[in-house]
């Protein structure tokens, strides 16, 4: 009976100490992590696609989504270069089939000559207080980020 307790507390022990191990920032990028912006419910989708031997690695480097908070926007505004548009097709896809609109006007296409796709999130007062490059962003990124960057 004394060695069942034993073997379960060390069972226990292991797993608790398990979730407050984390690799360091060096170790995470070279596994092919980035541990600032890696969050835990991604690594729990690596088993859709057969990838569960990266699964202990991904969750010792990612962060979970209450430690991952950010300011969220009233409005953003996805600046493109009609120019330049075709060059980026997943962004040529979101704009040419009006996906902004399901933003229900939060989200506005702004054609500014010369720009590379870039969004501005804007205050109330339309001060741009962020901008991030998107050139290389499909149009389900675009979509998660203003779902989870607008108000």
């Amino acid at each position: 009976m004394r060695l069942f307790f034993l073997s379960s507390f060390l069972v226990a022990f292991c797993f608790s100490q398990q979730d407050e191990y984390k690799i360091d920032a060096e170790e995470c990028k070279a596994a092919g992590f980035n541990s600032e912006t890696l969050k835990c419910s991604l690594c729990e989708r690596l088993s859709d696609y057969h990838l569960e031997t990266l699964m202990t690695d991904c969750l010792n480097c990612c962060i979970k989504e209450e430690e991952f908070k950010h300011n969220k926007y009233p409005i953003a505004h996805l600046e493109v270069c009609e120019c330049n548009l075709a060059r980026f097709p997943q962004i040529q896809a979101f704009v040419h089939k009006d996906m902004a609109r399901q933003f229900d006007g939060k989200v506005r296409v702004k054609h500014v000559r010369g720009v590379r796709p870039q969004v501005a999130l804007k205050d109330l007062d339309l001060k741009t207080k962020e901008v991030l490059s998107v050139e290389k962003w499909d149009t389900d990124t675009l979509i998660d980020f203003f779902n989870q960057w607008l108000e």
